[in-house]
């Protein structure tokens, strides 16, 4: 969800209350009170790419994903996702969500972009919180 236009449609009652720079300025304040590694995002990956105002191709929204989580990243925000599960009753129902490989590549890159800028991904282990197994790639 690296998108200011996207930010607001998928988070409307947010982006009323806090602008998609706003957050961005939080997470790096609060990196500047809890230290580098000690801060992370949690979004939801896939929803980028709902339609109607989603990126139109997996490729279109990796590109993005990856040059707004280097930006974060240069900062010292961590990086984590959730796998987008469609369910009845959300808005979302009856969406198709992004392929196995879209996810494996983004996860691949959010580690290398971590490790990169030396974030630790141990920040939520997997055998406590099986939701974000991607972010322990450095226990294997």
């Amino acid at each position: 969800m690296f998108d200011e236009t996207i930010y607001k449609w998928v988070c409307p009652g947010k982006a009323v209350h806090i602008s998609f720079d706003e957050w961005k300025h939080r997470l790096y304040k609060a990196v500047e009170i809890f230290g580098k590694g000690q801060v992370n995002i949690g979004i939801v990956s896939g929803v980028e790419l709902a339609k109607l105002n989603g990126f139109a191709t997996e490729e279109e929204a990796l590109k993005a994903d990856f040059e707004f989580a280097e930006e974060l990243a240069s900062h010292g925000v961590g990086l984590k996702h959730d796998v987008w599960n469609v369910v009845p009753n959300s808005i979302f129902f009856k969406q198709t969500t992004p392929s196995l490989d879209y996810y494996v590549k983004l996860t691949k890159g959010f580690y290398e972009i971590m490790q990169k800028y030396g974030i630790s991904t141990e920040m939520d282990n997997y055998r406590k919180c099986s939701m974000h197994a991607s972010i322990n790639l450095d226990r294997i």
